[in-house]
């Protein structure tokens, strides 16, 4: 299964061209099959034919007394050749237990042999290896003008049983199935592959080509989310398609652009009045109601950061730029370790890959932040795999339910209920990291890390960025 699986093409073109070359193939084995049995059949037909004609001439013959062959033919009458055909009567059945029956055969005499008024109680017939054919006889009836070209390999031999006890019976050649029948297939699979294949192999790269650019369109779209109309080709249904596309994005990019300037206005509106009650709150004269005013002040102003930050995700216009992962990593982890946080990197080869340096040290800080705050402790590793890097963060916290895992990517989404900032944060956090690993094309998965009885010992955060 798995090899079948490597076989079959994964390209809409190539899957439509392989289904309509297997199926021409197994048409063509089917025409064969169906062209052999017909060869067959014909090849029986003309067997029962000659038997029948010659058992009803030898019927004759021995009602009138007369001998079942001519006595006078010289050399020709003891010729192996001429005793493929011969007619005889015995008192037995000729036909051999170890001779193969021919039950086609006997049906098609039982059909042909009463309508002539033969008489008989039973009828045999079976396959016998055929003798040789001297070259004497081939050469003689090339002089006579009876030369035949067709191969025989076995004899049918078909006996019948008279009213009288004895048995009747003539030896009849079969001939061999034709090798133009063969050749015929094979030049007609050929004539129709060309025929064909050939103007599909045209059209469907065409249609690929099409549905390719139009794939495109779509991927550059959803990194960038900024509309690019796409040239309409292919087939009609093609084109409208993509003409459908280009209204679409054209619509997502206007209203996208729409959100970036309320975006900005609500931004601007909410954090001049913020800065200004901040400089209010500092004539506060007590100390712990000044402290707990400038606190939450920095909560909504966090918030609304984290909020702008998540909505303006893809349209930064942020060039990526050659980022030395390890480095980066181990710059975040003496941050935290200036804070006296318990932040550990395991020693990590340099990796470089074409990032966005401020949104990935951003989503960096939030994964690792959240351990720390709900782990206790960051063990850091970065490793490098076949076309990606994968940044693992363990911490030793409770974990969290296996239902609720999906859930934490929620935005505004927190396990701590008492909704206090210090302690619960934003809820914001995940959702901004993945969102910035699907920016660049990676993932971010969390999963409870177990020991070896399988209970939890912490959580496990993995961000995986290509690198390629």
């Amino acid at each position: 299964m798995t090899a079948l699986k490597r076989l079959w093409p994964s390209s809409l073109a190539g899957r439509l061209l392989l289904t309509i070359a297997l199926a021409l193939l197994a048409g063509q084995l089917l025409n064969g099959a169906l062209l052999v049995r017909a060869q067959r059949g014909q090849a029986m037909d003309r067997v029962a034919a000659e038997a029948a004609v010659r058992l009803i001439a030898a019927t004759d013959r021995i009602e009138q007394g007369r001998p079942l062959r001519e006595r006078n033919f010289g050399r020709m009458g003891r010729a192996p050749g001429l005793r493929m055909r011969r007619t005889e009567l015995d008192a037995a059945s000729p036909v051999a237990p170890d001779m193969r029956p021919m039950p086609e055969l006997e049906q098609r005499l039982n059909a042909i042999l009463p309508t002539y008024g033969v008489a008989y109680a039973q009828i045999d017939a079976a396959a016998m290896p055929a003798p040789p054919r001297p070259r004497r006889m081939a050469r003689l009836a090339a002089e006579i003008g009876g030369q035949n070209n067709e191969r025989v390999s076995q004899l049918a031999l078909i006996a019948i049983e008279r009213p009288d006890s004895q048995w009747l019976s003539v030896r009849v050649p079969v001939p061999e199935a034709s090798n133009r029948i063969g050749a015929t297939i094979i030049l007609q699979t050929v004539v129709l592959y060309l025929v064909m294949l050939v103007p599909l192999v045209w059209l469907t790269r065409r249609i690929a080509r099409s549905m390719g650019t139009l794939r495109d369109g779509v991927a550059q779209f959803e990194q960038t989310q900024q509309a690019q109309p796409i040239e309409p080709s292919g087939p009609s249904d093609l084109a409208d398609l993509t003409r459908s596309f280009n209204a679409m994005t054209a619509r997502i990019s206007a209203m996208l652009n729409e959100k970036d300037v309320m975006l900005g206005a609500i931004g601007h509106d909410l954090k001049t009045p913020l800065a200004a009650l901040r400089v209010r709150v500092e004539s506060v004269p007590d100390d712990r109601q000044r402290e707990r005013m400038v606190a939450s002040i920095d909560d909504i102003t966090r918030t609304l950061d984290d909020i702008l930050s998540l909505a303006r995700i893809g349209r930064t216009g942020e060039a990526p730029e050659p980022v030395n992962l390890g480095a980066l990593v181990e710059m975040i982890a003496d941050e935290y370790r200036d804070l006296e946080q318990d932040v550990e990197l395991a020693d990590c080869e340099r990796i470089v890959a074409p990032l966005q340096l401020t949104w990935i040290r951003r989503a960096l800080r939030n994964v690792i932040g959240n351990a720390v705050r709900y782990g206790e402790r960051a063990r850091i590793s970065v490793a490098r795999q076949a076309k990606s890097v994968a940044i693992t963060i363990d911490d030793d916290g409770p974990g969290i339910a296996e239902d609720q895992i999906e859930r934490m990517f929620e935005p505004f989404t927190r396990l701590e209920a008492s909704r206090n900032m210090a302690t619960g944060g934003t809820g914001l956090g995940l959702t901004l990291a993945r969102a910035v690993a699907h920016q660049h094309g990676g993932s971010l998965t969390v999963q409870n890390r177990r020991g070896a009885g399988g209970a939890i010992e912490g959580l496990r955060a993995v961000l995986t960025l290509p690198v390629g």
